[in-house]
């Protein structure tokens, strides 16, 4: 299996968000300013960690196959490779 990469829209999310004004800025007479400012944080936090879950999945995968990729010796060495199971 290939390893996928970032879909676009995960992207684009990502950089829409960190557009917005930083955290601790909230604006005055919002009664709801702090509770949005918090939510988008928690938004962050959960994109920020699905990337690196797939991020990590992908390395997982990638050191998997090449762990269980048959080791060949290089041409003209003379080695006979022990055959498959």
């Amino acid at each position: 299996m290939r390893p996928r990469l970032l879909p676009a829209a995960g992207l684009a999310a990502l950089a829409a968000l960190s557009t917005l004004p930083a955290a601790a800025q909230v604006q005055p007479g919002n009664p709801n300013a702090a509770n949005e400012s918090l939510a988008r944080q928690s938004d962050m936090r959960s994109m920020q960690q699905g990337i690196t879950s797939q991020n990590n999945a992908i390395r997982m995968e990638i050191q998997r196959n090449e762990i269980s990729r048959p080791h060949t010796p290089p041409p003209g060495s003379g080695a006979v490779p022990a055959p498959r199971r």
